[in-house]
């Protein structure tokens, strides 16, 4: 039987162009699905806004056209931006639906590159990875660096990503890649009404970020990669977490992991003057945390081989 809670039917042919395969999730106002382009043979991913979300505004024209905003800003937010570490847009169409009256109500979609399996989140341990330093070298320079990279390609634009969090965060082949820019906003995009705006992920969304929405600049998303950054050493945030503070290692017994805690704490500062001007800035400050770890395995190293020969004189 069709699952009558979602917009497509498998099958579904979008302007004889692409042909809907798979159902893949659905947020708050979008749904995702796998589908086929018809003349490039390839898959992509198809966003819409759901149909169940446009019914329930029918008769509320304000809000109505202010989800559909909200969805146009995703689409120039992610087509003004061309970096391997952010998901790439390839179309944006629009097809009608009818309403409970009869009357066509327009269904917008965007058209992007299929990023199959992973995020982030499958690359980090629930337990995190301290006190494995090795393991946190290697995450930081495989997955994290990458996307300090995407969000500095972000910011360059003039756009803030608003809802940064591993799941938005897919892995193509080890590659991480930004995704979700349905709170984006960029100096460059329509505003939208503050009732559609006041949303986010708790355990990320910064301070400044819940008392004014509309005020924040590039700053919000630093807090939430000291987050992120967090949860990769010392572990995934439950409910426990109180959301909007600061967060501190409970351990850290090395000169790398002291760096990481103070590059942490400094990410995450409740108030935003005192965290990193720029994600640049935070970038320097990992690798700089990078080249200690690298200095000290040297040393050790170093250190190991010295008494191997003091001991061969013996």
């Amino acid at each position: 039987m069709p699952n009558q809670n979602i917009t497509l039917e498998i099958g579904t042919i979008i302007n004889g162009k692409w042909i809907i395969l798979e159902f893949i999730a659905k947020g708050g106002m979008g749904e995702i699905y796998r589908a086929h382009q018809l003349d490039l043979k390839r898959d992509v991913a198809i966003k819409v806004i759901s149909k169940e979300w446009l019914l329930s505004l029918e008769e509320d024209s304000e809000e109505f056209f202010s989800g559909l905003q909200r969805f146009r800003n995703e689409v120039q937010a992610m087509a003004q931006v061309n970096h391997p570490n952010i998901i790439s847009i390839y179309d944006y169409g629009s097809f009608s639906i009818k309403g409970r009256s009869g009357k066509d109500i327009p269904m917008e979609y965007i058209v992007m590159e299929y990023v199959p399996g992973k995020t982030l989140r499958h690359t980090m341990s629930d337990d995190g990875f301290s006190p494995e330093e090795d393991l946190v070298k290697d995450w930081l320079e495989k997955y994290f660096i990458p996307v300090l990279e995407g969000v500095e390609a972000l910011h360059k634009a003039g756009i803030i990503h608003r809802d940064l969090k591993p799941e938005n965060v897919l892995i193509d082949k080890n590659v991480p890649k930004i995704a979700d820019f349905g709170l984006a906003r960029s100096h460059k995009l329509q505003p939208i009404t503050q009732s559609c705006e006041m949303k986010g992920t708790p355990l990320y969304l910064s301070p400044e970020q819940f008392m004014d929405f509309k005020r924040i600049d590039e700053r919000t998303d630093i807090y939430a990669l000291g987050k992120i950054l967090y949860e990769a050493v010392e572990g995934k945030m439950g409910s426990d977490t109180i959301p909007f503070k600061q967060v501190k290692l409970k351990k850290t017994g090395s000169y790398f992991f002291n760096e990481l805690d103070r590059i942490i704490q400094k990410a995450t500062a409740e108030q935003k003057e005192d965290r990193f001007a720029s994600v640049k800035e935070f970038k320097e400050a990992v690798i700089k945390a990078l080249d200690i770890k690298k200095r000290s395995s040297k040393d050790e190293i170093g250190q190991k081989k010295t008494k191997k020969i003091l001991n061969t004189v013996r």
